[in-house]
C-alpha cells in the first residue's frame, strides 16, 4: 500500500479542510510543535483504511475523530495497491443528543489514467467501480487487498508512538500469526488442505477405475473374439444392404409401372364419366318457347309507352303557353283581400262614430260630479268652523276673558245649533266616489275611442298596400278566366302524365318478366357450357352462336362417338396394371426371405427395409465401435488406476507434511533468520557494534550485549533507546524484506514512523538517517517519519509542516523531490 492523497476535513484538530500530496513524495517528515497535529496525519490514513486509530485505545471508539466542536468530518484517502488505485472516505456526523455516527464509508476503484497530481477532486470523482460501502464492508475490503488486519498493519506498516515495539517484544505465537499473514504463510495450509482432497479423491477414482474394470470384465465385450465376431456381422451386413438396393429398385421400377397404369385407368374411367355425363336437360325445348312470347310483349309495351310519352309532350306545350298560376292567384287573392278590407273599415268607421259619443258623454258626467264634489266640500267646512264656535261659547263665562279676542265678556252670545257634521262628511265622500265612477269611465271610453281608431287606421295602411299591388295589374274577370284555362291544361297533363306511367308500368313488367327469362337463359347457358367445359379437354366442339336446341345436339353426338373410343382404352390399361403389380410381388417375397435369412425383420411396408438394413448396419458397426472402444477403456482404466494410485500416495504424503503443526514454525524461524541476520546488521551500526538481534529454538528474540562479554539479553530487558534501536532495526528489515519472503504476494512499500527520534545520539542519528535513506532509494518504497529532531527532519527530501493557526491545524508542504 502506498499513499497518494489525503485529505483531512473537521478530523481530530483539522476543522479546515487540509491536503497531504504524497503523489510524488519516496521519503518525507511530518515536522511541527507538540501538540500540532503531526500524530493526526498519520491517524487519518489508518482511520480512512480500518475506520480507528491506535492512539484510542479501542476499536470503534469513532468519537475521537471529530474536532471539539465539530459537528461532521470527512477524511479521503487515496492508495496505490497490488498495480491499482483505491480511495477510502470516511464521513462522521454529530447528531443533536451528542451521539457520533457514521454518515458514509466507501471503497472505490478509481481509473488510473487519471494523473496522480490532479486535484483530489478529480481523482476521487474517476471512479469505475464501487469495492464496498459501510464502515465494516470497507474495513473487510481493506483487509483483502493489504492482506494485513488493522493489528498487523499497525505493527508493520504504521508504527505509532507506545507501539513501536510492539513486534520486537511480542509472544512467540503472536509474532509468528503475524509473520504468517504478512508473509502469506497461511498459502501452505491451504495447500495441505488441497493435497489430503486431492489424495481422498484420488483414492475415490482409483477405486471407481478398479470397479469399472471388473464390470467390463464381467461383460465380457472386450474380448478379440468378440471384436472378430462384430467385425463379420459389418460385412454381411453390408452385402445385404447391396443386395437390397438392388431388389428395392427393381420393385419401384414395376411399383412405378402399376401406379403409371392406375393413373392411366383413372383418367381414362374419369373421361368415359364426363363423356356419359353429357345429356340434353329436359326443359331446353319449353324455355325456348317462353323467351319468344316475352320478347313479342315487350315490343307491344315499348309501342304503347312511345305513343304516351308524345301526349304527354303535347299537353306540356299547351301547358307552357299560359302564364303562371301562383302570379295570377296572388292577384286573385289580392282583388278578394281589399273587398274584405272595404267592409271592415265600414264597421270600424261605425263602431268609432259609437266610441266617441260615448266619450262625450262621459266627460259630461265627469263634469257634473266634479261640480257637486265642490259643494260637499263647502259645507263640510262650514259645518266644521259651526261646531268650532259653539264649543268655545259653551265655555265662556261673562267676567272672564274671552280666548279668542281676549276681553272681558259682557253678555253670554246665542248661538244656533248648526248642521250635523258627520252627515256633511258622508256628503263629501259620496261625492268624490261619484267623481271617481265617473273619471274612470270617461277613461275606459278614451281607450275604447283610441282603439277603434287605431284598428282603423291599421285597415287603411292594408287597403294602401293592396291598392299597391293591384296598381297596374288585370282586371278580377280576366284574372279568374285565365286561371280557369290553367286549371283545364293541368289537367290534362296529370291525365297524360297517368297514361305514360301506365305504359312504362307495363313496359317494366314485360321487362320484368323478360329479364327472369334472361336469368333462366343464362342459368341454361352456363349449364351448357359447363358441361363443355367439362369435356373441352376432350376435343368438344364449340358450341357458340347456336340456339339451345342445336347446341345440344352438337355436343352430345360428339360425346357419344368419344364414350366408344375410351372404353377400349381402359381395357388395355387395365391389364398392364395387373402385370406390373404381380411381378412386384415376386420381387417383394425374394426381398423378405433374403432379410429373414440375416435375422433383419421389417415390421412396416417393405419400402423400409433399406433404411432398417442401413439401421442394421449402423447398429453393427456401433457393437463394433463398443467392443473396441470397451478394449481402449479397459487400458485405459488400468493406466487411469495405476495414477490415480500414484497421485493418491504422493498427495497424502504431502497433505501429512503440511498439516504437521511444526512446518509453519520452521517456515516462520527460516523467515525470522533471514530478518534477524538483517536486522542485527542494522542494530550493530545502530549501537555501535554494543548490540546483536538473535533468537531461540522457540523463536523468542533476545540481544547479544557484546558490552558485557556477549550477554544473551531478552529484548524486554532493554532500555528505551536500545528498545528504539532494535525495533527499527527489525522494522526496517521487514519492510526491505517481506516482497522476497512473501514469494511476492505481499508489497508492504510504504512505512510510517511516529516515534520519538530524540532519545538518539548524535552518531546513531546519523546512522538513522543513512538507513532510511538507503531503504527508501534501494527499495522504491516510502518512509514516512514523526520527529522533533531538525537534523533527522532536514534529511528528507519533502517536510510537511503542521501547525496551528487558531483552532485548528494546518498542512504545509516543503522541499524537492
Amino acid at each position: 500500500m502506498r499513499p497518494v492523497r489525503l485529505l483531512l476535513d473537521g478530523f481530530g484538530s483539522y476543522r479546515e479542510p487540509a491536503e497531504a500530496d504524497f503523489s510524488d513524495v519516496d521519503f518525507f517528515a511530518l515536522v511541527g510543535p507538540t501538540g500540532s497535529g503531526k500524530s493526526t496525519v498519520i491517524d487519518g490514513l489508518c482511520f480512512a483504511l480500518y475506520g480507528t486509530v491506535p492512539r484510542w485505545g479501542k476499536e470503534n471508539v469513532i468519537a475521537q475523530a471529530l474536532a471539539p466542536a465539530a459537528n461532521a468530518c470527512r477524511v479521503a484517502l487515496v492508495f496505490d495497491a497490488a498495480g491499482k488505485r483505491y480511495a477510502a472516505v470516511r464521513a462522521l456526523t454529530r447528531n443533536a443528543r451528542g451521539q457520533v455516527n457514521t454518515k458514509e464509508a466507501r471503497l472505490e476503484l478509481l481509473d488510473p489514467s487519471v494523473h496522480a497530481g490532479a486535484p483530489l477532486t478529480e481523482l476521487l470523482e474517476s471512479s469505475i467501480e464501487a469495492v464496498a460501502e459501510g464502515p465494516e464492508q470497507v474495513k473487510a475490503a481493506v483487509q483483502g487487498i493489504l492482506g494485513l488486519t488493522y493489528e498487523h498493519f499497525t505493527q508493520s506498516v504504521l508504527l505509532p508512538q507506545g507501539r513501536f515495539s510492539e513486534f520486537l517484544r511480542a509472544r512467540a505465537a503472536d509474532r509468528q500469526n503475524l509473520l504468517v499473514e504478512l508473509l502469506a504463510f497461511g498459502v501452505y495450509e491451504t495447500v495441505g488442505q488441497k493435497a489430503r482432497e486431492r489424495a481422498k479423491l484420488a483414492g475415490e477414482l482409483a477405486a471407481r477405475a478398479k470397479d469399472a474394470l471388473a464390470e467390463l470384465a464381467r461383460a465380457g465385450g472386450a474380448t478379440e473374439e468378440a471384436e472378430e465376431a462384430a467385425r463379420s456381422r459389418v460385412a454381411a451386413l453390408a452385402e445385404l444392404a447391396a443386395e437390397t438396393a438392388e431388389l428395392l429398385g427393381s420393385m419401384r421400377e414395376h411399383a412405378d409401372r402399376a401406379r403409371e397404369a392406375e393413373a392411366q385407368g383413372q383418367a381414362v374411367r374419369a373421361e368415359v364419366d364426363l363423356l356419359a355425363a353429357v345429356r340434353t336437360p329436359a326443359g331446353v325445348l319449353g324455355l325456348a318457347k317462353r323467351i319468344a312470347d316475352a320478347a313479342a310483349l315487350v315490343s307491344r309495351r315499348r309501342a304503347e309507352r312511345d305513343r304516351a310519352d308524345q301526349a304527354e309532350a303535347e299537353a306540356s306545350a299547351a301547358r307552357d303557353g299560359l302564364p303562371a298560376a301562383a302570379a295570377l292567384e296572388r292577384l286573385r287573392d289580392a282583388y278578394g283581400q281589399r273587398r274584405e278590407l272595404l267592409a271592415v273599415r265600414a264597421r270600424q268607421e261605425k263602431v268609432l262614430a259609437e266610441r266617441q259619443a260615448e266619450l262625450k258623454a262621459c266627460e259630461g258626467v265627469l263634469a257634473g260630479a266634479e261640480l257637486k264634489s265642490a259643494g260637499a266640500q263647502a259645507a263640510y267646512a262650514a259645518a266644521e268652523r259651526s261646531h268650532a264656535a259653539l264649543a268655545v261659547a259653551q265655555d265662556l263665562r261673562v267676567g272672564e276673558d274671552c280666548p279668542v279676542c281676549l276681553q272681558p265678556v259682557a253678555a253670554l252670545p246665542h248661538q244656533v245649533v248648526p248642521a250635523d257634521v258627520a252627515e256633511a262628511r258622508a256628503a263629501v265622500d259620496w261625492a268624490a266616489e261619484a267623481v271617481k265612477e265617473a273619471r274612470s269611465a270617461r277613461d275606459g271610453a278614451s281607450r275604447e275611442t283610441a282603439f277603434a281608431a287605431a284598428a282603423l287606421d291599421n285597415t287603411a295602411k292594408q287597403l294602401e298596400k293592396v291598392a299597391a299591388v293591384l296598381a297596374d295589374a288585370s282586371g278580377e274577370a280576366e284574372v279568374r278566366s285565365l286561371l280557369e284555362a290553367i286549371a283545364v291544361a293541368d289537367d290534362r297533363m296529370a291525365r297524360a302524365r297517368g297514361l305514360v306511367r301506365s305504359a312504362r308500368s307495363g313496359l317494366e313488367a314485360a321487362d320484368k318478366e323478360r329479364a327472369g327469362l334472361d336469368k333462366e337463359e343464362r342459368a341454361a347457358r352456363a349449364a351448357l357450357s359447363a358441361v363443355r367445359d367439362s369435356v373441352v379437354g376432350l376435343g368438344a366442339p364449340s358450341v357458340e352462336g347456336a340456339d339451345l336446341v342445336a347446341a345440344w345436339d352438337a355436343l352430345t353426338g360428339w360425346s357419344k362417338e368419344q364414350h366408344v373410343a375410351r372404353q377400349a382404352r381402359l381395357t388395355e390399361v387395365r391389364e398392364a396394371y395387373r402385370l406390373a403389380t404381380e411381378q412386384r410381388g415376386k420381387l417383394e417375397a425374394r426381398l423378405r426371405g433374403l432379410l429373414a435369412k440375416h435375422c433383419v425383420e421389417v415390421p412396416g411396408a417393405i419400402a423400409q427395409a433399406e433404411k432398417v438394413v442401413a439401421a442394421s448396419q449402423e447398429r453393427a458397426r456401433h457393437q463394433l465401435d463398443q467392443v473396441r472402444a470397451s478394449r481402449r477403456k479397459a487400458a485405459e482404466l488400468e493406466a487411469q488406476r495405476a495414477a490415480h494410485a500414484e497421485d493418491e500416495k504422493v498427495a497424502g504424503l504431502l497433505g501429512r507434511l503440511l498439516r504437521a503443526s511444526s512446518f509453519e514454525r520452521w517456515l516462520c524461524g527460516e523467515a525470522l533468520d533471514s530478518l534477524v541476520a538483517e536486522a542485527s546488521e542494522t542494530l550493530m551500526e545502530l549501537s555501535g557494534g554494543q548490540y546483536q538481534l538473535d533468537r531461540d529454538e522457540r523463536n523468542d528474540l533476545f540481544v547479544i550485549d557484546y558490552a558485557d562479554a556477549g550477554a544473551r539479553r531478552p529484548v524486554h530487558t532493554l532500555s528505551g533507546g536500545e528498545t528504539f534501536q532494535a525495533s527499527l532495526a527489525l522494522a526496517l528489515a521487514l519492510s526491505r524484506q517481506v516482497i522476497g519472503l512473501s514469494a511476492g504476494m505481499r508489497d508492504l512499500n510504504s512505512m510510517f514512523l511516529d516515534e520519538g527520534f530524540g532519545t538518539l545520539d548524535e552518531d546513531t542519528l546519523e546512522i538513522v538517517g543513512s538507513t532510511l535513506e538507503r531503504l527508501s532509494a534501494d527499495s522504491e518504497r516510502m518512509i514516512g517519519i514523526i520527529t522533533h529532531v531538525p537534523a533527522l527532519a532536514e534529511r528528507a527530501p519533502v517536510r510537511f509542516v503542521v501547525s496551528r493557526a487558531g483552532m485548528t491545524s494546518t498542512l504545509r508542504k516543503e522541499g524537492v523531490t
